[in-house]
């Protein structure tokens, strides 16, 4: 994970329920890569969770303080792993 997507994740604490390759509480990194989710629509379901989308998780409790820009970095580097 690149230090600028850490420091994201760590600051949100999304670290705690998601891990690159494999289920902790919430889908893996790669998982979630394979949605191919736009910044746009990740902002949204992280503001506003749709529990429907991952059925066999628990769902993630809304973090109404991340910025656009902050998701964009994240999408951008999901949307980028193989």
């Amino acid at each position: 994970m690149p230090p600028e997507i850490k420091k994201i994740t760590d600051k949100y604490a999304c670290n705690s329920c998601h891990v690159l390759n494999k289920r902790v509480v919430g889908p893996s990194w790669k998982d979630l890569s394979q949605k191919k989710y736009s910044a746009k629509k990740m902002l949204k379901l992280i503001r506003e969770p749709q529990p429907g989308n991952w059925p066999d998780y628990p769902p993630m409790a809304p973090i109404q303080t991340i910025s656009s820009a902050e998701v964009k970095l994240v999408a951008d580097w999901l949307n980028g792993l193989n």
